[in-house]
């Protein structure tokens, strides 16, 4: 009778609770070192049922006589190919499900229902509006845009006036700049006049002087 371990996880094909074994169980009952196994179970994994990873892999019962069958074919030197043969004609290939990714799975799949009926429920309140609802609704987003375009139309006023006081001011830098040359002209002529002058009364009061 084989050897059990004590834990026990539920069978997915039959839906009931069954024993699961170790590759230590199954070396003590087919008198195959572990390591033999281990080597054995890398290369025909697909045909052992089993449940877990690493370490805390557990075979179904019925692996025993896949491993007893793969043992049986290495004694008579069968190639990888004849072997798998006769596994798939004697066995049915065994298919381990993830049951955690199936629980993301349906985790995300649950996920999208609920951000579906969310949006659904977030329109659900347009629709029921009423006319005089939705009329109010309409009116003060007409106020809002009226709003904003008399803010667009003051900033381009204020733009215009900008403007025009940049122009005045040019003119008046352009008018005194003319007045200022105006002025200085004025003066340098007013000065050559007064040496000019001063000059003339110096001439004549030499001749005066010299004919007294």
């Amino acid at each position: 009778m084989l050897s059990r371990i004590v834990s026990q996880q539920q069978n997915h094909r039959g839906g009931f609770m069954t024993e699961l074994l170790s590759i230590k169980d199954i070396s003590q009952e087919l008198g195959i070192p572990q390591s033999t196994l281990r080597y054995y179970r890398d290369l025909f994994m697909d045909y052992l049922p089993s449940s877990g990873e690493g370490k805390k892999k557990r075979f179904y019962p019925e692996a025993v006589a896949v491993f007893q069958s793969i043992s049986k074919s290495m004694h008579k030197n069968k190639s990888y190919e004849d072997i798998a043969s006769d596994l798939n004609q004697r066995f049915t290939r065994f298919i381990e499900v993830d049951e955690t990714e199936n629980q993301s799975q349906q985790s995300s799949a649950t996920q999208s229902q609920q951000q579906e009926i969310s949006q659904i429920q977030a329109l659900t309140p347009l629709t029921q509006l009423d006319g005089s609802a939705i009329m109010a609704v309409v009116a003060s987003q007409n106020q809002a845009l009226q709003q904003i375009a008399a803010t667009i139309s003051a900033v381009n006023e204020q733009q215009a006036e900008l403007q025009n006081l940049k122009s005045e001011v040019t003119k008046l830098e352009e008018r005194l700049e003319t007045e200022l040359t105006d002025h200085f002209q004025l003066i340098d002529i007013r000065l050559r006049q007064i040496m000019e002058e001063k000059e003339a009364r110096k001439a004549k009061s030499f001749w005066q002087r010299l004919f007294a």
